[in-house]
């Protein structure tokens, strides 16, 4: 029988080396391409959400999903109460309607401050409270906090254009309230034409018959934010003086003025629910308005909005308000008006015959030219301000409860319509501390 022998050389033992080489890359390459299955749930971020969107639904049950939406201490009690878990910690953020609070910084004199907000503080909407701090302010360096930067009085701005598109930038709106009785105040100044997108085609002889909006025809238009609150935030009223009156609950009865197209139209606080008014401009009480009633002067319509104690009252504009001629200035005993265009981007024209002078001009994004208002202005005159700058200011708040690092937030659209349709988004987030 024959035999066989085997003989291992070193060629064999390489072979072998190799293989092994090979059958540990294929299990390298087997792991890459074909990895083990792993699960992980996220239910504790999961059930943040859950709790954050169950707690807006039960606040919007409950009716106070607007009050918690603006007041810090209602919605931290209410949490307080609801959330169990001691190791989360909630912060809300309302997005789309002013906040509570917004600063507006301005190139005024501390007398012009101080009358601004005793014009329009505290302002109320939708029945919370609404205050416009007025802070002065440069151009170079306004402060962080600022929302608006308001501009008043004629002033050369020449060379602050990349300034103020930083401030754009930020979302801080702009508005300047200043007369231009030459072209070459318009024409010569970059700014005004860069960032207000403002030019001068000359000067008219004569005044303007009276003024009017230029009425939106679109939510998307440019001036349908502030054409809507000129005719819907009430502007506060104060009492000056007061005096005694038969009959009211108030004695004596807050005595203020409503001041309209230069006339003055008293009014008396008679109680919480009650106010009367001098229609004709005579000196005497005619009407007795109550609260949330409508009511005429001078043929133009008015809504009482609220009565705060026996200090202040609050009215809103109804459509279709017509301004006198306040755009005309004077110059030698001769009346001028100023041909500011483009005329398509103007919020109030002043009309003369067959021509139409622009007297609010805005621009985008919330970029706003007014005639100069002065020191003393009129009360529309006050609104009309207000509207702009409620329109220029920016639309974010937050409130923060503690320092976190990542958290799940839940958001809801909510409105409300006492004085005006308010379209806002509120969202409600949800953390652990670590």
């Amino acid at each position: 029988m024959a035999k066989c022998y085997c003989k291992f050389g070193k060629k064999s033992q390489i072979n072998i080396v190799e293989l092994v080489f090979a059958l540990v890359a294929l299990f390298i390459a087997f792991g890459v391409l074909f990895p083990s299955f792993g699960y992980k749930n996220r239910w504790k971020e999961a059930n943040m959400i859950l709790i954050s969107r169950d707690l807006i639904l039960t606040m919007d049950r409950i009716g106070e999903l607007y009050n918690y939406s603006f007041d810090k201490k209602k919605l931290e009690n209410f949490l307080n109460t609801i959330i169990t878990e001691k190791n989360l910690i909630p912060w809300s953020e309302v997005e789309g309607t002013s906040p509570n609070v917004f600063v507006i910084a301005c190139n005024c004199t501390e007398e012009e401050i101080n009358k601004m907000n005793y014009w329009f503080n505290p302002l109320t909407l939708n029945g919370r409270r609404i205050y416009l701090l007025f802070q002065k302010s440069n151009f170079e360096e306004i402060p962080t906090e600022a929302d608006v930067l308001l501009i008043k009085g004629y002033k050369n701005l020449t060379g602050f254009s990349q300034k103020f598109k930083s401030y754009i930038a930020r979302g801080i709106g702009i508005v300047e309230i200043m007369d231009f009785n030459t072209p070459e105040k318009v024409n010569q100044d970059d700014t005004q034409t860069n960032i207000f997108g403002l030019w001068c085609t000359g000067i008219e002889t004569g005044p303007a018959d009276y003024m009017i909006f230029s009425k939106p025809t679109s939510v998307k238009n440019l001036t349908y934010f502030p054409f809507k609150y000129f005719y819907h935030v009430p502007i506060i009223l104060n009492a000056s003086s007061s005096e005694a009156i038969t009959g009211c609950g108030y004695q004596p009865s807050g005595k203020g003025v409503f001041n309209l197209g230069g006339k003055n139209y008293n009014f008396w606080i008679c109680d919480d629910n009650s106010v009367w008014f001098d229609i004709d401009a005579d000196g005497t009480r005619d009407t007795l308005v109550n609260l949330r009633q409508n009511f005429k002067i001078n043929g133009f319509n008015f809504t009482l909005n609220y009565i705060n104690d026996n200090a202040t009252i609050s009215i809103s504009f109804k459509p279709e308000y017509i301004f006198p001629d306040y755009l005309s200035y004077e110059e030698n005993g001769n009346k001028y008006l100023p041909k500011i265009l483009p005329i398509e981007r103007s919020l109030v024209r002043a009309i003369k015959g067959s021509e139409e002078f622009p007297a609010v001009i805005l621009n985008s994004p919330k970029v706003a030219w007014m005639y100069d208002i002065g020191d003393n202005p009129t009360d529309e005159e006050k609104t009309l301000l207000l509207s702009l700058l409620l329109w220029a200011s920016r639309k974010k708040s937050s409130i923060l409860t503690s320092t976190i690092k990542t958290g799940f937030s839940t958001s809801y659209v909510n409105v409300q319509n006492i004085d005006m349709f308010e379209v806002y988004k509120f969202s409600l987030g949800l953390a652990h501390p670590y």
